[in-house]
């Protein structure tokens, strides 16, 4: 691409000097030009003048490109609002009645920014405690003093004892992974402030039937943030229960109203109605504090909490992943995104002319809100909103809306119906707002608008997910790849340049395998296949080793609906994520200077890393690695020798895992081969110092823990050390 040229280059000082040297060439008379005389005044204006046309004259082609994007109708993409959790608690501490309930669309605002909240929320008094059963090994037994034969006498006959001691978990400071667990369960012990404790009875009562709000989110929320419609995952949320004289808990399935987060997949709320009967909110005292936890009974609640707080306590589980990990869990949530809710605001009279525009008071509408209405026979009718006048008649009542610039337009009488001339035309409703600046860090929201007196909005969860409105510069970019595929899916550039500008869902890398046909398993995948289509995509993530980007379910589905609507017809279309092979190396290394070896070191790590990286600038070229090429122990090994201040590589071995989960060892002048669908992941990397004669040491690629004895019953058995 040339560069543009400049037409503004002559600055105002410039042009008058000019002017005077030519005047004073062509009329000899005048000695001299200078401030005061008539002469130097019409300099002055000349010069002003042309100064402005050269100035208007360079924004030509600016204005051409974009009424160029006019024809084309490529409207600016909007900005995106921030999404998060707040809670509202119930702060009254001298009245068991509960506040009212806070509607949906109510506004926090903060500073310049506007955030709503999605859904209703009663808030409460209620305290959250997380808690959890977490496996104890056999070292840790021993080292609290307790052997596992001491422990076995504590279980029936024919049964094993499974050691855990509880752990208070603090949501958004540590990990509640279901995993370190001995029942993949978390405990959510709900209590009560101090002052209520006098009221306990008629607390429970108020609470009876109520919809309580859970907010939850995974420890892994990237990929969560990046699925717009991610498939749902079922969460068990129970209610422990026990019959009088009976040693065994029951758990009670609760009602679960609604789930923002589809089963903790991104952060969210759950909406769970609590039972109306009071006699089943019952918390966990046992007799001997040392039987907390034994068998399926809840474990024993923290120590700040004390045992007349306690009101009744929920079991967490997930059958579909036993071993899911959550950032964040805590009460009276409720979800917020940063747009402002407007009404019934009046745009204008309608002028009956053809193609008539109006202008929103704000821009970045969100067009899947807008509700449009224009006034006939004295009642407003809404219209529909179209991407296009093309398939509209005469009689249809459609518009087009400009979310970004807040424009909104009516068709011309032939496409598209007029409005009667005189009519009015308001927005019933719509979002507007959104951008980066509504990524706020905890804390940020502090102010409920119009909230009633007891009640105290709780940050704990940064808000994420907004992004500014696309510039007109990055309009423009965009216009050289519209003309080359024309919104349609047709050559090899078309299929990847549309799933990469797609406006749904990020991605960063798109390739694709033409008549490659995937089956039900990789073992009767099929290629050259007519008339199939497979696209393989990652989305963006930050370069990190063992953490390369994984394609998430509804990513998958975002760019199959995006690119199916723009194929050909008969075109068999499959959207895939890669399959990874991982890797580990260990390389040893002589330096130039010891002094810098750590920094040395860190270098080769990188550029190792950012050579098997699948995105750009990763890769050979800068375009990331590409799909099936094959892994070569001597190409590794360049790689780390040209990185700065290394002397010599003395060893590179490449480790690999096989099928079988088994490790194989390439060294140099071998190659690991990739299949078509298959890409290099990096899990481990040991940089050290060059040991003439001796072979690298391999990194701790160790495969994992050890698997728990299958025993068919066993009963988890709470463990005190006999010294503190």
């Amino acid at each position: 691409m040339k560069p543009m040229i400049n037409l503004d280059d002559r600055r105002f000082e410039e042009l008058v000097e000019e002017a005077k040297a030519r005047l004073l060439n062509s009329l000899p008379e005048l000695t001299q030009i200078v401030p005061g005389d008539p002469v130097h005044a019409l300099v002055d204006v000349f010069a002003w003048l042309t100064e402005t046309i050269l100035y208007r004259a360079n924004l030509i082609p600016e204005r051409q490109r974009q009424a160029f994007l006019n024809l084309l109708q490529i409207p600016r993409r909007p900005a995106m609002p921030a999404k998060g959790l707040v809670c509202i608690d119930a702060t009254r501490k001298r009245t068991a009645n509960l506040a009212a309930i806070i509607p949906a669309e109510s506004h926090l605002p903060v500073g310049t920014q506007w955030f709503s909240t999605v859904g209703d929320l009663q808030p409460t008094p209620l305290l959250l405690d997380v808690v959890c059963k977490e496996t104890v090994s056999t070292a840790q037994l021993l080292a609290f003093g307790i052997t596992p034969e001491q422990l076995q006498l504590t279980s029936p006959a024919g049964s094993a004892a499974i050691p855990f001691r509880p752990r208070h978990l603090l949501p958004g400071r540590d990990n509640m992974d279901l995993a370190a667990t001995v029942d993949k369960a978390l405990y959510l012990g709900f209590s009560l402030p101090l002052p209520l404790v006098a009221q306990k009875t008629e607390l429970l009562k108020n609470l009876a039937g109520i919809t309580l709000n859970i907010g939850i989110a995974p420890a892994d929320d990237l990929l969560a943030e990046q699925e717009s419609q991610p498939v749902p995952r079922n969460l068990l949320w129970e209610l422990a229960w026990q019959q009088t004289g009976v040693s065994d808990f029951d758990y009670l399935p609760l009602e679960q109203l609604a789930d923002s987060s589809h089963g903790a997949r991104r952060p969210g709320v759950v909406r769970l109605r609590l039972p109306k009967d009071t006699s089943l909110l019952q918390p966990f005292l046992p007799d001997d504090p040392a039987n907390a936890g034994l068998r399926n009974s809840p474990p024993e609640q923290p120590g700040s909490t004390k045992t007349e707080q306690m009101l009744f306590w929920l079991r967490l589980r997930c059958p579909e992943q036993p071993d899911l990990i959550l950032s964040y869990l805590a009460v009276n949530a409720v979800d917020v995104i940063g747009q402002a809710i407007e009404r019934d605001v009046m745009l204008g009279l309608a002028s009956g002319q053809p193609d008539q525009l109006l202008a929103f008071p704000q821009q970045n509408i969100d067009a899947d809100s807008a509700q449009i209405d224009v006034e006939e026979n004295g009642h407003y009718i809404p219209w529909r909103r179209v991407d296009h006048f093309g398939a509209a008649g005469a009689e249809d009542k459609v518009y087009m809306l400009d979310a970004a610039e807040g424009w909104l337009r009516f068709g011309d009488g032939f496409r598209g119906k007029l409005p009667g001339r005189g009519k009015r035309i308001r927005a019933a409703y719509y979002r507007q707002g959104g951008g980066a600046a509504g990524n706020l860090p905890a804390n940020s929201l502090k102010v409920l608008e119009n909230a009633a007196a007891g009640l105290q909005v709780r940050q704990d969860f940064p808000t994420a997910g907004g992004s500014d409105a696309e510039t007109v510069t990055q309009m423009e970019q965009r216009i050289a790849a519209l003309l080359s595929h024309r919104n349609r899916a047709v050559t090899r550039e078309d299929f990847t340049r549309l799933a990469l500008d797609n406006p749904v869902n990020p991605v960063a890398k798109a390739e694709l395998l033409s008549g490659f046909l995937p089956g039900s398993s990789l073992a009767t995948a099929r290629f050259e296949v007519p008339g199939v289509i497979s696209v393989f995509v990652l989305p963006p993530a930050e370069q990190a080793i063992g953490a390369f980007p994984r394609t998430s379910v509804g990513l998958l589905k975002d760019v199959y609906t995006y690119l199916s609507e723009r194929s050909l017809l008969g075109t068999e279309l499959y959207v895939l994520s890669p399959e990874y092979v991982s890797v580990a190396l260990a390389v040893s290394v002589r330096e130039q200077d010891p002094q810098t070896r750590q920094q040395v070191y860190k270098a080769v790590e990188q550029s190792l890393l950012n050579f098997l990286w699948p995105l750009p600038p990763g890769g050979r070229i800068g375009q990331g690695w590409p799909l099936g090429q094959a892994v070569d122990v001597n190409e590794l090994r360049t790689v780390a020798g040209r990185v700065a201040g290394v002397q010599a590589i003395g060893g590179l071995l490449l480790y690999a895992r096989n099928g079988a989960g088994q490790w194989q060892t390439l060294a140099e002048g071998q190659s690991l081969a990739l299949q078509p669908w298959q890409l290099p992941e990096l899990v481990g990397i040991a940089v050290q110092p060059d040991s003439p004669g001796e072979a690298p040491q391999a990194p701790n690629i160790v495969s994992g823990a050890g698997e728990r004895d299958a025993i068919k019953d066993w009963i988890p058995t709470p463990v005190i050390p006999d010294l503190c």
